[in-house]
């Protein structure tokens, strides 16, 4: 008879414990401990009807409680359940807005600094034109065989001529004449480049205030870019002084020239009563257009060193701007790895669903796969946790070091 109690009980634990170790062994504690009671208060208080009644009670106890915490695991099960169902949900409606807002910015960024680069093409083209014009006109006057000096030394030799040779003073002055109103042809010409210098520095002008305005409004981004529009502005402005004073040199030629036609004529009108006095004359004029001519050409080399140093600056501009290149990859970069957060978290989701145990969320494995995506070293620097300083003067002086992705 004490047997058979003792094996009910055995075999009955024998039953929980396979139970346990079948299912979630914590479900079973309450069971597996009144059961381990129940045979000590067997094994001290003897196969007695109170001890065995007491053995009972505190076994089904343990049993009602096992019972009771199994009949809560469904509960919470699914209250887990839903909590990271809406985990998922919440990280794939947060990371597509996200990423839709990442890769409109780089698109849109991408656009402008593509179009801007464009406009400093075209801009960098007219300069270059400009360069070209500039020089042409320099080499028109200081050419020796047909340029502005030459003329100036022909006139001096002719009028010498007059001078020495009463009897052919007419004819000589009558050439000197058709000789200086050719001069309103190279005259024209001048006035039409100041009026293209000053156009182009008008648009330059316009340029640098639009990009001036698009630094603005990048804030701390387009600080750099808003020095180099400052500078473009400023030498733009200087490209129109100039303009201005090469078209107050033409007029004071223009005017020297209508001197020069009024004296002429005059001298011939009165030519045995002040033959000295215009040969004087025709001398103040000369030496006046000498200092004129000379102050030409010095406007004219002016001019085009200060075109030159305007398509360098403008060309320096245009390297700056390959920093897009950069930006571009790193949001691309950092969209990709957001865009993995959902499947992290479906994954996540899906290990509790098959053996209900909850695992914290590990971000080793994202950051590796972020940090394989990595082209430059200055995000391989910000990944370790360094601090990066960008250095525009440091990017200017690299610029043949730049390579584009």
């Amino acid at each position: 008879m004490p047997a058979t109690p003792l094996s009910f009980l055995l075999l009955l634990g024998d039953f929980v414990v396979k139970q346990s170790l079948r299912r979630r062994f914590h479900l079973f504690y309450p069971a597996i401990l009144s059961l381990a009671g129940a045979i000590l208060v067997l094994s001290f208080g003897g196969w007695h009807w109170p001890g065995m009644l007491a053995a009972a009670l505190l076994f089904g106890a343990g049993l009602l409680a096992s019972r009771h915490s199994a009949s809560l695991q469904p509960e919470t099960a699914e209250s887990i359940e839903h909590y990271l169902a809406s985990r998922q949900d919440f990280g794939e409606k947060v990371v597509s807005v996200w990423s839709a807002h990442i890769e409109s910015s780089r698109t849109q960024m991408e656009d402008a600094i593509s179009a801007l680069a464009q406009r400093f093409s075209g801009i960098v083209d007219k300069l270059e034109q400009a360069v070209r014009a500039s020089g042409a006109a320099t080499e028109s006057v200081e050419d020796s065989g047909s340029g502005l000096v030459a003329v100036f030394a022909n006139s001096e030799r002719e009028l010498g001529s007059v001078l020495a040779l009463l009897e052919s003073t007419a004819s000589s002055k009558a050439m000197m004449i058709n000789k200086i109103q050719g001069l309103q042809h190279f005259i024209k010409k001048l006035q039409q480049m100041a009026t293209d210098v000053a156009s182009i520095a008008a648009q330059t002008n316009l340029l640098a205030l639009n990009a001036a305005i698009e630094a603005a409004r990048a804030g701390e981004t387009g600080r750099g870019f808003a020095v180099v529009a400052s500078e473009v502005r400023m030498l733009s402005n200087r490209s129109a002084e100039t303009g201005r004073h090469i078209s107050q040199q033409v007029s004071l030629i223009n005017d020297a020239i209508v001197a020069t036609c009024q004296a002429s004529e005059a001298s011939m009108r009165d030519e045995a009563r002040s033959m000295q006095t215009s040969g004087q004359l025709i001398g103040t004029v000369l030496s006046d257009f000498r200092g004129v001519t000379d102050a030409l050409v010095q406007s004219s080399n002016l001019l085009k060193e200060e075109s030159i140093g305007i398509k360098s600056e403008v060309s320096d501009a245009l390297v700056q701007l390959q920093f897009q290149d950069r930006v571009s990859q790193i949001m691309s970069h950092v969209k990709q790895n957001m865009e993995r957060l959902p499947d992290f978290l479906r994954q996540n989701q899906g290990e509790f669903a098959q053996d209900q145990a909850l695992r914290e969320l590990d971000s080793r494995a994202l950051l590796a796969e972020l940090e394989s995506t990595y082209a430059m070293a200055e995000e391989r620097a910000l990944h370790a946790g360094a601090k990066v300083k960008p250095k525009a003067k440091a990017a200017a002086a690299q610029d043949d070091e730049i390579t584009f992705f």
